[in-house]
């Protein structure tokens, strides 16, 4: 939530919209996140369920990448109540952004559109101020009492890769399997187990193999296996050097994995090249980074393949 502003004479201030955007993309690299990188399906683009039409702009890329909801439509809360239902309590909002724009006349005096236009028609100079603003949508997770009309999610013809399952069979200790979320791709130290949606939700056989390799690598940093500060620190600071470390070490594992397998995995180590490079500008004074992630990572698959060293 945002908190108003409030100057000296106790007058609420306007939000700075632009502000708030880049905040919060601040905040998802800090944290060693990419919020574009995602393999998998989400029932295509973030839509306004009611209108059915598509977000455009910054409202597109907030709408797809931030939220962590595994189907992308929303409704206004007014909208909500207008098919029968209501906001869950507790629901937070997203903010849809978009442009408006007052007219000034010569003498700086506000003019109505119609006004404008007469004014322009009549050889006078009319300048448009366009400004930011916002209103909240509700994903419909959060929405009560409403039986939604929803497609039927797409799956892809994704064969499994022979290389890649006789691997996972062979894993040293390796955690627990699950698919309970299938909108995300985690570990949790806690449960030590892997969640990741079905191979059929992937974009391709190599981005579900690329992302499970990356989850697993995580894994070995458990406190009953590598026991790594990444991994298994008690409290994890998602802005700190040691989670952006952890990170790369995931990745580095991911890579070495998916040679170790021999799959083509490029355009997704790509993509992977980008979002490290999002995050190491904060580590950038220790030149030792990579020497570090890359030794992190041979330990870890060294562990997973049961290779002595």
């Amino acid at each position: 939530m945002v908190r108003a502003k409030y100057s000296k004479k106790g007058t609420k201030s306007k939000p700075d919209f632009y502000q708030e955007v880049t905040d919060r993309m601040i905040e998802k690299l800090e944290a060693g996140t990419a919020p574009w990188r995602c393999e998998w399906n989400r029932f295509g683009l973030a839509k306004n369920y009611v209108s059915g039409k598509a977000y455009r702009g910054i409202n597109a890329f907030m709408l797809n990448f931030f939220p962590a909801f595994p189907i992308p439509y929303y409704l206004s809360y007014k909208q909500a109540q207008e098919l029968g239902g209501n906001v869950r309590k507790g629901a937070t909002s997203e903010k849809v952004y978009f442009y408006k724009s007052i007219n000034k006349d010569e003498d700086g005096r506000t003019v109505s559109e119609t006004e404008a236009t007469d004014l322009i028609a009549g050889g006078e100079a009319v300048r448009r101020i366009p400004f930011l603003k916002s209103f909240s949508v509700f994903n419909i997770a959060d929405v009560e009492g409403v039986e939604f009309d929803l497609p039927e999610l797409v799956d892809h013809n994704n064969p499994p890769n022979e290389r890649c399952e006789q691997v996972l069979k062979e894993l040293t200790d390796p955690p627990e399997f699950i698919q309970e979320d299938g909108s995300s791709a985690w570990y949790s130290p806690r449960r030590d187990a892997v969640n990741l949606p079905r191979i059929e939700n992937f974009h391709s056989t190599e981005a579900y193999y690329t992302t499970l390799f990356h989850e697993l690598t995580h894994a070995t940093g458990h406190v009953t296996r590598l026991n790594r500060d990444g991994v298994a620190g008690a409290a994890i600071d998602r802005n700190s050097e040691g989670y952006a470390r952890e990170e790369l070490i995931a990745e580095m594992g991911a890579a070495f994995l998916c040679a170790h397998t021999q799959i083509d995995a490029s355009q997704v180590l790509d993509n992977s090249a980008a979002y490290i490079a999002d995050w190491l500008k904060h580590l950038r004074n220790d030149k030792t980074l990579v020497f570090k992630g890359a030794a992190g990572a041979q330990k870890a698959i060294d562990y997973l393949l049961n290779i002595e060293r």
